[in-house]
């Protein structure tokens, strides 16, 4: 019992070193500058990606490192995060580099395809999965993330296309609500898309950057908390219902993963995310999603279970496990997705705009 309060207290210390090490605040009456950067965006995702491991961990552990009980219902806000970097990272594309839309869908595609094929080859191999849900692997099915975030692409793409600039956010805005109500009526699962509108939101801040900015920069402190309150309400009530399959519960939930989205935009104002463990994190992100669920069933009632026996019937032991099989696993499916693209330096620079 000691040593689990002890590993505790450690888990909840080591996500707060992650996020402060090296941290920075701006003078008083002063902003950071391009404070939605390549370099900040990469630190967000390290940190959702990090949330969204500490979040399903404690489905399994919670009981044992109470500390993970504080990262029970984060996992939803933190795709949230993704779901907005991804958004500002694309449209900033499109508004500062020329022909940014030639190539795009291939790119963009095959930056997420080859490691989500990579992976699915071991959930296929290793959960003798019956035929139909291989076929269904095939198309996305087996990791939602993927295949949602494949058909934000094309409706950016299309978006893009075919509105003037200043028509774009909005018209990604309807496509994310056709999408969730197509989703609704093939019945699919509320993860499917009760974070997504934090997509086109990025996108209206990146449209509106100047305005967002100026908005913000009046009575910074003070409208930072009233973001604050409104997530923390959403939030709550999410944690309440998370369970619940009606169309308040949805709208809150998506209001919540979408100021979430905008409290860290707004917070990185006057705070610089430096830590390099962030970075490493943001950088390997898409594997890091991908990559932690084959950890946590191998361990215990998986193919690596059944090689080394009893050792990870100790919990703590299986948090290591986890995390340093994820992380490990992580890098190689990253640097084997480079070699195959053949460019993994331009992969890299793909993926922080993602």
């Amino acid at each position: 019992m000691y040593v689990n309060k002890i590993v505790s207290i450690t888990i909840l210390l080591f996500f707060l070193f992650c996020v402060f090490f090296k941290i920075r605040f701006s003078k008083k009456g002063e902003f950071f500058e391009n404070y939605l950067s390549v370099e900040t965006t990469r630190a967000i995702k390290g940190i959702c990606a990090v949330l969204i491991l500490l979040s399903h961990l404690c489905t399994y552990l919670a009981d044992y490192f109470t500390s993970l009980f504080l990262f029970k219902f984060i996992g939803a806000m933190a795709v949230g995060g993704f779901f907005f970097v991804s958004g500002y990272g694309l449209q900033y594309g499109i508004m500062n580099k020329e022909n940014y839309l030639k190539g795009f869908l291939k790119k963009r595609i095959l930056g997420i395809a080859v490691p989500y094929y990579i992976i699915n080859i071991f959930y296929i191999v290793t959960n003798s999965m019956p035929y139909p849900d291989i076929i269904k692997s095939l198309f996305g099915f087996n990791m939602w993330y993927v295949m949602a975030i494949a058909i934000f692409y094309i409706g950016f793409y299309l978006c893009n296309r075919i509105f003037p600039l200043k028509y774009v956010p909005l018209a990604m805005t309807v496509f994310i609500l056709l999408y969730i109500a197509v989703m609704l009526k093939l019945d699919f699962g509320y993860w499917w898309f009760n974070s997504c509108l934090a997509f086109a939101a990025g996108m209206w801040i990146c449209v509106f950057y100047k305005q967002f900015t100026e908005y913000f920069h009046k009575k910074w402190w003070l409208k930072l908390t009233v973001l604050l309150v409104l997530w923390v309400l959403a939030y709550s009530y999410y944690r309440v219902h998370i369970n619940d399959r009606t169309l308040i519960c949805l709208v809150v939930t998506l209001a919540g993963t979408t100021l979430f989205s905008l409290l860290l935009a707004v917070a990185v104002m006057k705070i610089q995310l430096k830590s390099p463990l962030l970075r490493i994190c943001g950088d390997l992100s898409l594997e890091l999603y991908l990559t932690h669920a084959l950890w946590i069933a191998w361990l215990r009632n998986g193919t690596l279970y059944n090689m080394t026996g009893t050792f990870f019937d100790n919990n703590l032991t299986y948090l290591i496990g986890i995390i340093v099989g994820t992380f490990i696993m992580s890098v190689a499916v990253y640097k084997v997705s480079g070699f195959i693209t053949g460019n993994r330096r331009k992969l890299l620079e793909n993926r922080r705009k993602m």
